[in-house]
C-alpha cells in the first residue's frame, strides 16, 4: 500500500525552528519528524511513500518515493495538498498523513485493516494530553462524537470537555471510492471555500450527507508539533521515543 504524507507548509508558529525548513523537519528526540514518519510507515509495511511539499520542498525529496509539489501551499489549505497527489488517490487506496504528527505503526495497521473507505486515527485520550499543552484546552480541542466505531460528529468548537470523545489525529485512510466522495462535497462551495477547507470540515460535511466514516483509536503515544513548547512537552512526556 501507499501513502501520502501532506508536509507542504512552513509552521510560522514555529518561529525560528523552521525559518529554514518545511514543519515537517523539525527535530523530535534527536530525529526529523519526517524521518520518524517515513520510519513508521516503511514499519507498517508502505510500500512507496509520496510526500506533498511547498516551502522548500527540495529539502523533502530524499525521503520521497514520489514528490509532489503543492505550488499554491502558503495561501490554501490542506485539501490543495491532498489533490497534488490525486493520480494515486483516484487509482488505490492510500494512507494519508500530516506532516508535523508522530506516531505508533500499530496504528498504521489498524487503519489498513479497516475495509470501510474513509477511516480515521483518533485519540480517546485527548483531552489529557492538551491539558499539558494548553491552558485552556477547549480553545484548541474540537467536539468529536464516535459511537460502534462510525465517527458521528466531527469538528466545530465544544462547548465542554464532555462534548470530545477523541481527538481526530491527522492520520486517515482512503479508498478511490472515499477520495471521491470527499471531492463531492466540494460541489455546493464557492472557489475560496474550497482551497481553504480543512479536514474536519470536510468531513463534517460528508457525515451530514449521511456517509460512513469509521474511527480507530491510538493506544500508543501520538503527539502534534505546532509550536516549539509542543517538542519540549513531547521530549519530556516521551523520552524514549
Amino acid at each position: 500500500m501507499k501513502a501520502i504524507i501532506l508536509a507542504a507548509g512552513r509552521g510560522s508558529r514555529l518561529g525560528g525552528l523552521t525559518e529554514q525548513r518545511p514543519k515537517a523537519m523539525v527535530m523530535f528526540n534527536g530525529m526529523l519528524l519526517i524521518e520518524r514518519t517515513v520510519l513508521t510507515l516503511r514499519s507498517a509495511g508502505i510500500t512507496e511513500i509520496g510526500i506533498v511539499a511547498g516551502y522548500r520542498g527540495d529539502m523533502l525529496a530524499p525521503y520521497a518515493d514520489r514528490l509532489f509539489i503543492n505550488p499554491l501551499w502558503s495561501t490554501t489549505g490542506i485539501l490543495q495538498s491532498l489533490s497534488a497527489a490525486h493520480e494515486w488517490l483516484d487509482s488505490q487506496t492510500c494512507v494519508v498523513s500530516y506532516g508535523d504528527i508522530f506516531y505508533a505503526p500499530e496504528l498504521v495497521n489498524d487503519l489498513i485493516q479497516k475495509d470501510e473507505d474513509i477511516v480515521l486515527a483518533y485519540d480517546p485520550q485527548a483531552v489529557k494530553l492538551w491539558q499539558q499543552r494548553f491552558d485552556q484546552p477547549l480553545d484548541d480541542l474540537e467536539r468529536f462524537v464516535i459511537d460502534n466505531s462510525r465517527v458521528r460528529e466531527i469538528g466545530h468548537r465544544a462547548e465542554m470537555l464532555e462534548q470530545i470523545q477523541g481527538q481526530y489525529m491527522g492520520l486517515f485512510k482512503l479508498t478511490p471510492i472515499g477520495w471521491h466522495a470527499l471531492n463531492g462535497q466540494l460541489k455546493g462551495l464557492s472557489i475560496e471555500q474550497r482551497e481553504h477547507i480543512d479536514m474536519t470540515s470536510l468531513f463534517s460535511l460528508l457525515i451530514e450527507a449521511g456517509a460512513w466514516i469509521s474511527g480507530v483509536p491510538a493506544h500508543a503515544p501520538w503527539g502534534e508539533i505546532d509550536c516549539p513548547s509542543d517538542v519540549q512537552l513531547y521530549e519530556r512526556i516521551y523520552p524514549r521515543l
